[in-house]
């Protein structure tokens, strides 16, 4: 009978932790170790057999580089002769600060064209010797999981030198989930990818605890609902040394309600709801605190809505939060449409870690650092009388919403009592004010002391003119305009009190 030849497995690993337990076991199951130096000075000190890669190769001079880089080994992972054929190569590499680990990653890259078992972590390895050893072999299903694993990630070193001159640049994500088509059934297929941030915000790194499966709409609205509480918090923890409860209700990504409590977030979720009570139907919502089976009630239905709009419930198809209670979850759980996400983050959100963010546009794409400004009221020319902490707080939320909204451009917001009124956008800021209005007005909500923000400066005063007229007191704009000195005054001479940004500090914040 033909004696089936032993299977060879070549180990050069940086960190050889755990190596001396793989080897023993692929020996035990009738493997033969191939190892570089370094290993086998591991493998021999615990009495395993092992042969040293350049006895393997029958070279013994140092030539500069690495043994494992010989024409043999080539021959061996990517041929077809099955006395010569290295069957698994375990590569740990060594990390950048060392240098550029080229000898490893051909190794594996080698390994990978040859249809081979390339291993480039504890954890895949210790899966692949327990299938060893449970079957003889390794599944077809894990072969193609670490092909993938080392083009992947050889391809993202390569990358991150590149990256490093700032001449080039590759955005690489790792698929986390298949979406639903949602709201456009002719954009399929949808996926989630993730990088390696860091961002505890990151949008992998929430829990869907609940719910139908996401689509792409349900992720891209909830990425600009974390700005705009982001933003929130960050404002009254950089001017107020503290953050309140926070909700914000919007929809398609763009605030409808946002409402502030210092004591009662039961009260910050219903005034955050009905500042639009018809807008936030099936929309979305985010807060930064734990949904207990009392705040679940009111996110689901409300007597007060029915008698408004003839219905109860709320319908908001997406629920964000730092926890929901078991009791929570059954509540809300009664409509399967409805998807619940927890970060316990949210309590305490930061601001986007990220050195640029991207924009694809046909043919390429753009890059530019984060939106990362927040409102400081001390880094601002201020002019007026002196404002309550109720009113400061209305200006924190209505810039919030401004800086990070999209409803058409200079944007412009309202709000009093620490909630949002209305907001608005448009090709001009003269239409961004005057809608904004009309929705105040249509909604039935009084303009009269309110607070204002807007995300561009005001180039004329026909856009002040209607804020005033409207009963607003207060505001928050950028400086800049060929007539800004004659805007300062118009809001002066009408006893605004007004905050103005130092002119970089624009918003746009889908540009």
């Amino acid at each position: 009978m033909r004696r089936t030849r032993s299977k060879r497995a070549l180990f050069s690993v940086y960190d050889t932790h755990g190596v001396e337990e793989f080897a023993r076991d692929l020996i035990k199951a009738g493997w033969e170790i191939l190892a570089s130096k370094e290993t086998i000075a591991v493998l021999s000190s615990c009495g395993l057999p092992v042969t040293d890669i350049a006895d393997f190769t029958g070279v013994k001079e140092d030539y500069g580089f690495p043994p494992t880089l010989h024409p043999r080994i080539e021959h061996c992972l990517t041929g077809n002769d099955p006395n010569q054929k290295i069957d698994l190569v375990y590569i740990i590499n060594y990390p950048l600060s060392l240098g550029n680990d080229v000898g490893g990653r051909t190794i594996l890259a080698l390994a990978a064209k040859g249809g081979r078992l390339p291993v480039m972590s504890l954890v895949d390895m210790a899966e692949v010797v327990k299938q060893i050893k449970q079957n003889g072999e390794v599944s077809d299903c894990m072969r193609r999981k670490l092909l993938d694993k080392t083009n992947a990630l050889i391809s993202k070193h390569y990358i991150s030198l590149v990256k490093q001159k700032d001449q080039y640049d590759a955005i690489f994500g790792q698929v986390v989930r298949s979406l639903v088509n949602g709201e456009n059934p002719y954009q399929v297929p949808a996926d989630m990818f993730k990088t390696e941030s860091q961002d505890q915000l990151a949008l992998p790194n929430f829990r869907h605890i609940s719910g139908e499966s996401v689509c792409f709409t349900n992720l891209a609205d909830c990425d600009s609902l974390i700005q705009t509480i982001v933003f929130c918090s960050q404002a009254f923890k950089l001017n107020r040394n503290r953050i309140p409860y926070i909700c914000v209700a919007a929809k398609h990504g763009n605030p409808c309600g946002l409402a502030v409590s210092w004591d009662d977030p039961g009260e910050t979720i219903r005034r955050a709801l009905f500042a639009n009570p018809r807008a936030i139907w099936g929309g979305e919502l985010v807060i930064n605190f734990r949904v207990t089976g009392k705040i679940a009630k009111l996110l689901f239905e409300s007597s007060e809505r029915k008698k408004l709009l003839g219905s109860p419930f709320w319908m908001l198809d997406v629920i964000m939060a730092t926890g929901f209670s078991p009791e929570a979850i059954k509540t809300l759980g009664k409509r399967n449409q409805r998807k619940l996400f927890e970060n316990p983050h949210l309590a305490n959100p930061s601001i986007s870690i990220e050195k640029y963010v991207y924009r694809f546009v046909r043919g390429g794409f753009l890059r530019q650092p984060p939106a990362n400004y927040v409102l400081d009221l001390r880094n601002t020319e201020f002019i007026g009388k002196k404002l309550s902490e109720q009113e400061k707080d209305s200006l924190i939320v209505a810039w919030s919403v401004a800086y990070s909204s999209n409803h058409g451009g200079n944007e412009v917001s309202l709000a009093s009592k620490r909630s949002l009124i209305s907001c608005a956008g448009g090709p001009s800021t003269l239409e961004a004010v005057q809608l904004a209005i009309h929705k105040a007005e249509y909604l039935g909500k009084s303009l009269k002391s309110a607070v204002f923000a807007a995300d561009a400066f005001f180039p004329f005063t026909d856009a002040p003119q209607l804020l005033i007229k409207a009963g607003v007191s207060a505001g928050v704009v950028p400086s800049g305009g060929k007539l800004f000195k004659k805007v300062k005054t118009y809001f002066w001479n009408n006893n605004a009190s007004m905050f103005y940004l130092p002119e970089q500090y624009r918003g746009f914040c889908r540009h």
